[in-house]
Formats: C-alpha cells, sequence, structure tokens
C-alpha cells in the first residue's frame, strides 16, 4: 500500500506490505484486481479480482492485514474483465459489471443482500443462475472489444446521480467519460482526452 502524499503522487518512503491469508492465490497470478469498498457489510473495504479463471474476493482489509481471501467462482473468468464491483441497481448490495470476450459486450450481475451482513452475499456473484435475476443482464450490447476499448475502469459516482460510472480508454487513444445507469449504459460517452495532436493516451499501461 502506497499512501498519497496530497500532491498527486505516492508516498514511496511510507510504502507499506499487506499481510494475506495462507490459503489466498499466489499474487504472481492475479491477472486482474478491483477496489469493491465494503461489499460484505463489515465496515471494512474489500478487493476482488480474477486468477486465471476463478474470481476471487480478498475481505476485511484493515490497513495492514486482508481478513479472508475467498473463491467466489471457480471458473468462466479467463475471457473477462471485471469492470466495477458496486451497487450500480441502488439497492444497496455490490453487483458486478464484467466485459466479456464475446461479441464486446459488457454485463450486470446483480447481487442479493445477506440478511446476516446486510451486505452482498457472495454466493450470489459466483453465477448468473445465482444473482437475483436469475441471468446476467446486458448492460451494453456490444463496440467494447479489446480492440476497440483498450482499457476499462469502473469507479463511484462522479457526476452526481448516485450511480457508479465507468471510464474507458481507446484503442484510438481517446479517453472517454461513461455516466453509468441502474441497468444499462445509456449514454454514447464524452470525451476527456483526445489524440488529434498524438497526445492522447494510446500507450498508457493502465487507468485506475
Amino acid at each position: 500500500m502506497y499512501p498519497g502524499d496530497g500532491y498527486g503522487s505516492v508516498n514511496t518512503g511510507k510504502r507499506q506490505e499487506i499481510l494475506i491469508p495462507s490459503n489466498a492465490p499466489a499474487l504472481s497470478t492475479i491477472t486482474q484486481i478491483v477496489s469493491a469498498g465494503d461489499a460484505t457489510g463489515d465496515g471494512k473495504p474489500d478487493f476482488f479480482m480474477t486468477v486465471g479463471d476463478t474470481l476471487w474476493a480478498f475481505l476485511g482489509y484493515n490497513g495492514a492485514t486482508v481478513s479472508e481471501a475467498r473463491m467466489v467462482a471457480s471458473s468462466a473468468w479467463t475471457d473477462r474483465d471485471l469492470v466495477a464491483v458496486q451497487d450500480i441497481g441502488g439497492d444497496g448490495v455490490a453487483d458486478i459489471i464484467y466485459r466479456t470476450g464475446t461479441g464486446g459486450r459488457l454485463l450486470l450481475r446483480t447481487g442479493i443482500k445477506d440478511p446476516a451482513t446486510g451486505g452482498v452475499d457472495l454466493v450470489s456473484l459466483a453465477s448468473a443462475a445465482a444473482s437475483s435475476g436469475g441471468a446476467d443482464v446486458e448492460y451494453v450490447s456490444s463496440g467494447w472489444s479489446t480492440t476497440t476499448v483498450r482499457l476499462v475502469f469502473g469507479t463511484p459516482d462522479v457526476n452526481g446521480d448516485g450511480i457508479p460510472d465507468i471510464w474507458a480508454v481507446r484503442t484510438d487513444g481517446t479517453v472517454r467519460f461513461y455516466p453509468g445507469g441502474r441497468t444499462a449504459l445509456t449514454s454514447a460517452g464524452t470525451q476527456i482526452v483526445s489524440n488529434s495532436d498524438g497526445k492522447g493516451w494510446k500507450y498508457k499501461m493502465a487507468i485506475g
């Protein structure tokens, strides 16, 4: 963990190693990781990640350790990109937006509340059939393949409508902002960074 220095950078001198549970996958095998805020209702931040074909959750981060590492799903994640694990539907329960390698679509999986904790029941995020709707919802029908959108990243609400939003770096070097919707992405997005002068984000390695 690298704390911010208040000037738009990080303080490398105060970096801190985060201890993880013994059953966690090797960190070198993690292919993607996103922050989910407090998804489980224990008051501590959680993280979701893909490890090969599996989906994992690191639960209960307290600044120095992660309390639990749990495999959420054992398959089907090799050709998917996590976009966001946040409350999309507005019911106070975490959902997943992910990009599928088939058809360049974004899909929405809606979570179910765990009555014991008030957070999401992780079983409901393990598969489409176990989700609140019993099937993944087509959030965007096409146009989001890796040949068009190189990097995609979900964030908490940016434009003040209470719905998490999406940022994308397109392969032409432009950066676009997409305001989120409860069940679908309804906007074509707003270009934030152009590549008209060749100084866009075509060669940026990450966004976050």
